[in-house]
C-alpha cells in the first residue's frame, strides 16, 4: 500500500519547527507542576509544641473529685447505678481527674494507651473497672470499686 521509499512523502523533521514550541510548552508546564509540587509538599512531620506548664492546686483538684466519687456512690446506694453503671462512672471520673491534673487526655484512652501514659494508679483502677463495665457477668465489689478510686485520688502527688 504505501513504499517506504515514495518520493512524496517527508518526516516530521523536514516541516517548518512547528513542533519545538509544542515540546517547549509541555517542558515548561511540567517544569511548573514539579515547582508547585515541590513549594507545597509538607516538610517532615509537623508536631505542635508542647502545652505551656499550668498551675495545678492539687488540693482543691483532690476536693473536687473525691466529692464527685462520693456522689457516684450515693446514686449506687440508692439504687440509682448498677454494678456496671458505677464501674464505667467511677472510670470516668479517675479519667478526667487525670486530664484536669496533668493535661493528658486520659478521658478518651483506651486501656493500653492509660498504660502507656505514664498513669499508673489510673491505669491500675481502670483494669479493676473494665471487667463489671464489659461484662454483665463479671464479679464485682461496689464498696472495693469505690475505696479504689478514693485511694487514686487521695494519693495522687
Amino acid at each position: 500500500m504505501f513504499a517506504v521509499d515514495a518520493p512524496d512523502l517527508y518526516g516530521p523533521f523536514q516541516y517548518q519547527p512547528w513542533w519545538v514550541p509544542g515540546v517547549l510548552l509541555v517542558v515548561a508546564l511540567a517544569g511548573a507542576y514539579y515547582v508547585v509540587w515541590l513549594c507545597t509538599r509538607p516538610r517532615g512531620i509537623l508536631v505542635p509544641p508542647p502545652p505551656p506548664p499550668r498551675k495545678v492546686d492539687v488540693r482543691s483538684l483532690k476536693q473536687k473529685y473525691l466529692g464527685m466519687i462520693d456522689e457516684v456512690a450515693q446514686e449506687h446506694e440508692a439504687g440509682e447505678l448498677d454494678a456496671r453503671r458505677l464501674s464505667q462512672r467511677l472510670s470516668l471520673v479517675l479519667r478526667f481527674f487525670a486530664h484536669e491534673s496533668t493535661g493528658v487526655v486520659a478521658e478518651v484512652m483506651t486501656l493500653e494507651d492509660l498504660a502507656d501514659a505514664d498513669l499508673p494508679t489510673v491505669h491500675g483502677a481502670v483494669a479493676e473497672y473494665y471487667p463489671s463495665s464489659f461484662r454483665r457477668t463479671a464479679k464485682h465489689d461496689p464498696e472495693g470499686a469505690i475505696d479504689i478510686a478514693r485511694k487514686v485520688v487521695s494519693t495522687w502527688m
